[in-house]
C-alpha cells in the first residue's frame, strides 16, 4: 500500500530546493525522471522505486486545495505550490517521501498534508500526521 502526502508550498520549488529535497531523502539513492520527466521517482540500490514526486502545480482559486483535500475550509492560503509525493510500500519509503517533503516546506514555507491531515512540516518528522 502506498502512502501520499502533499507539500503545499508558499513559493515555487527551484532546482535548488528540488536537489536540497532529494539530499535530504538519502544521497545514496538512485534518480529517475519518469512519465516524460513530470515524476522524479528515487530508487534504491536494485532500481526499484521507493518515492515519486510529482511536477509542482499552482494551485490559484481560493478554496480549491480544501475542496480536493477534503480539509476544512481556510486552512491553506492561495496561492499555493502542489507538490504530491507517493512513497510506495518498501521499508523505508515512507521516511524518505516525508524527509522530502519537510525540506520544501523547511526551505519555501506551507505545509505538508497526509491521510491524517494538514500540519506544518515539523509534524512530518515527529510522526504527528
Amino acid at each position: 500500500m502506498t502512502y501520499d502526502l502533499v507539500a503545499l508550498v508558499d513559493g515555487r520549488p527551484s532546482s535548488d530546493d528540488v536537489l536540497a529535497g532529494l539530499a535530504a531523502a538519502g544521497e545514496d539513492l538512485g534518480v529517475r525522471a519518469v512519465s516524460g520527466g513530470a515524476v522524479i521517482q528515487l530508487c534504491d540500490e536494485e532500481e526499484r522505486p521507493l518515492v515519486s514526486i510529482e511536477l509542482p502545480l499552482l494551485v490559484q482559486v481560493p478554496g480549491e486545495v480544501e475542496r480536493m483535500l477534503g480539509t476544512e475550509p481556510g486552512t491553506v492560503d492561495t496561492p499555493a505550490w502542489w507538490v504530491e509525493i507517493r512513497a510506495s510500500a518498501l521499508e523505508g519509503a515512507r521516511e524518505l517521501a516525508e524527509k522530502y517533503a519537510d525540506t520544501l516546506v523547511s526551505r519555501l514555507g506551507g505545509k505538508v498534508w497526509t491521510s491524517s491531515g494538514l500540519g506544518p512540516a515539523v509534524a512530518a518528522s515527529e510522526g504527528t500526521h
